[in-house]
């Protein structure tokens, strides 16, 4: 299958790539690189070479995607591109609801042109705002999403979802939940510096990176910290291939798919998990820049991934934590 991946230089776009490129698939990528990197792209490029693996840089919003298309005849499409930071849509909700919304917009009406008809869109867990129940399935009502970029998300799962019902393409949104480690080799990570992600960031600290903030507000839990379910990058990159073979296989149909571990740890545990696996006892200051549209618990119901997909997750956290310290000893500030 020849695939497109858009936000291929990216967290979870790259690493999905080498998973995918490592089990045959064709890869055709693009990137703006206002949030990804070239570097990784070019491991992949020398890696697996040009036959297999192709990239050019190229902006959703304002790219000549009919062109893009027409000259590299996909299968399918992985949709990463995107920004995701949930505390600057909160500052500049305008760039997020304009770079998303159109973006997608833009690839989906190429994609209709060019006669593509299976796309895999990267979701969040953040379209169900505060959950109404634990553990969250695919049924639960999307009534306010929590932040600007959640509910840019979901007002691109709407568009997809009108398309799909008029027959011009079908669709998988796969929800994440927060997602945590890197490539099993170590070779491909998370290089913002800072990370979205807490356990990236604990790690960052514990290696004397950089200086380790806590940014939540206090919320109702146990000890007063959000809890979150962590699934790992390859076991989400590993769903987006079953997610592809089943969108372009004979049972193939629009459908939702929570991506989690159906586990949850708090911000705190998170931290002393940490601790004790790096053997550091590093400080960690609040910041005073607290993050707004904090859930107080957000865990996944993956029961519906499981029977559809066969998928689960693989990885424990402490799996997760061991590839991310590989990748931070060789790539302390990333590419």
């Amino acid at each position: 299958m020849k695939v497109l991946v858009t936000g291929a230089g990216g967290y979870i776009g790259s690493n999905t790539s080498y998973l995918l490129l490592q089990n045959n698939f064709e890869i055709v990528a693009l990137d703006n690189f206002s949030k990804g990197y070239r570097e990784p792209l070019g491991f992949l490029e020398k890696k697996f070479g040009k036959k297999k693996f192709v990239w050019e840089e190229i902006d959703l919003v304002s790219g000549n995607l009919d062109l893009f298309l027409k000259k590299h005849k996909v299968d399918a499409i992985l949709h990463f591109a995107a920004l995701c930071n949930v505390g600057e849509s909160w500052e500049d909700p305008t760039k997020y609801f304009s770079n998303n919304i159109i973006g997608l917009q833009r690839l989906a009406a190429s994609a209709i042109k060019n006669n593509i008809k299976n796309i895999v869109f990267s979701s969040t867990c953040a379209v169900y705002g505060d959950a109404q129940y634990i553990p969250i399935d695919e049924n639960h009502p999307l009534v306010i999403p929590s932040s600007p970029y959640g509910a840019s998300k979901k007002i691109c799962e709407e568009i997809l979802g009108w398309y799909s019902k008029m027959d011009l393409l079908k669709y998988v949104f796969l929800r994440y939940f927060n997602v945590t480690g890197a490539s099993d080799d170590g070779q491909i990570g998370d290089s913002k510096n800072p990370s979205f992600h807490l356990i990236q960031n604990a790690l960052r600290g514990a290696l004397g990176i950089e200086k380790f903030e806590l940014n939540y507000a206090p919320v109702n839990t146990p000890d007063g910290s959000p809890i979150r379910d962590y699934v790992n990058v390859i076991d989400l990159a590993r769903a987006h291939m079953l997610a592809l073979n089943y969108l372009v296989g004979k049972k193939g149909e629009s459908n939702i798919f929570n991506l989690g571990t159906g586990i949850g740890n708090s911000v705190l545990e998170i931290i002393k998990i940490v601790k004790e696996k790096t053997g550091v006892d590093f400080p960690v200051s609040m910041s005073a820049n607290r993050r707004k549209g904090e859930a107080d618990k957000m865990i996944a119901d993956i029961t519906k991934a499981k029977k559809v997909l066969d998928w689960k997750p693989n990885h424990t956290l402490e799996q997760s934590i061991d590839s991310l310290l590989i990748w931070y000893k060789s790539h302390p500030q990333g590419w």
